[in-house]
């Protein structure tokens, strides 16, 4: 049995012609969650087309499906099969998981966004690579937020997400964005502003969440209502703003907290240019808010530091580094200052 999966173009060309390898590395941490033995994974062609070509020993389950589903590069699903000794394609019903629609994260834009297919993709792997799956209920944290993609990629998914951003704008716009968002598609919502550090009224840190859900009757229900915040604040504060062992996963881009303003100096004096300075700074406060078992995902610019020293940091905080194939086939180049790359660590 043979699956073709038909990549998404999405809207950054650039990306998309240097992520074939990205998704089959995604796919490869797939495969290792489905059921089904796989025999063959690669990259083909079909009618100048590119295609992932997966060989199994029988069709997909639903839960199966479920996984395949939610890859970031998904956007079509297909059977190949032999008719009259002709090969055809079988177009394949894929499972419909989004909880909000995707196209929130094409509406904002501004500067310095992280691309929103890799912060998909690195959501999806970071879940597929932790203790945890789609049927627990997902807490994420971005303590490198910016405007928020990381946090409307993981609403699409249906997790709770928070986002610590340490420029006072960014907060705002993005509070403002995702309020007009909730309004404009009628999604049942309350927005509630409450202090979360400080001292006192001067020095408070305050967070503004939102609960929604799609419908009245799972508002009525805590376990039915999503949330998603915004905290403006240090990423090096994050174990003061949250409970510990809070989320699953961390997911963050290192270059968008600098661009942001967060940086790995306790005084905020000054901005890091340095991501591995930014890591080591905060990793050891980060690490206090995820669960056991539970997976940090960060991207960087891999010309300002290499793979290794990013994984000693890791390493230096006793996470499990994933160091081998396929997790090491992230990197592609964004444009010419910037060459974008993933590491993932779990915490033992």
């Amino acid at each position: 049995m043979i699956y073709l999966i038909l990549q998404h173009p999405g809207t950054n060309k650039v990306y998309y012609a240097a992520s074939d390898k990205i998704a089959l590395a995604e796919l490869q941490i797939a495969c290792a969650n489905i059921s089904i033995p796989v025999s063959e994974l690669k990259i083909t062609e079909i009618a100048g087309v590119r295609y992932l070509s997966l060989e199994v020993e029988n069709e997909f389950t639903p839960d199966d499906l479920n996984i395949i589903s939610r890859l970031s590069f998904v956007f079509a699903l297909f059977k190949q099969k032999e008719v009259n000794d002709e090969k055809y394609l079988f177009p394949v019903l894929t499972t419909d998981y989004e909880y909000i629609d995707s196209k929130i994260s094409n509406i904002l834009k501004y500067k310095g966004k992280t691309n929103e297919q890799l912060t998909k993709m690195m959501i999806n792997v970071a879940l597929l690579t932790s203790d945890y799956n789609y049927n627990h209920s997902i807490k994420i944290l971005d303590p490198i937020a910016g405007k928020g993609t990381t946090l409307y990629e993981a609403s699409v998914y249906g997790y709770d997400a928070y986002g610590i951003e340490l420029e006072q704008k960014a907060v705002q716009e993005a509070g403002v964005f995702f309020k007009k968002y909730l309004q404009t598609e009628k999604i049942k919502h309350k927005i509630d502003t409450k202090q979360v550090a400080g001292e006192s009224k001067r020095k408070a840190i305050m967070m503004q969440e939102f609960s929604y859900a799609k419908s009245k009757e799972e508002f009525k229900s805590e376990d039915t209502t999503k949330h998603l915040g915004f905290i403006n604040g240090n990423s090096l504060d994050a174990h003061k703003y949250f409970k510990k062992e809070l989320f699953n996963l961390i997911v963050g881009d290192l270059l968008n907290g600098i661009h942001q303003g967060n940086t790995g100096n306790k005084n905020n004096q000054s901005i890091s240019r340095n991501p591995a300075e930014l890591l080591r700074e905060s990793l050891g406060e980060w690490k206090k808010v995820l669960k056991k078992g539970g997976v940090i995902a960060v991207a960087w610019n891999s010309f300002l530091v290499s793979r290794p020293k990013m994984q000693e940091v890791f390493a230096e905080f006793d996470f499990e580094v994933l160091r081998d194939a396929p997790y090491d086939q992230f990197e592609h180049m964004e444009d010419h200052s910037t060459k974008r790359d993933v590491v993932l660590a779990k915490k033992k």
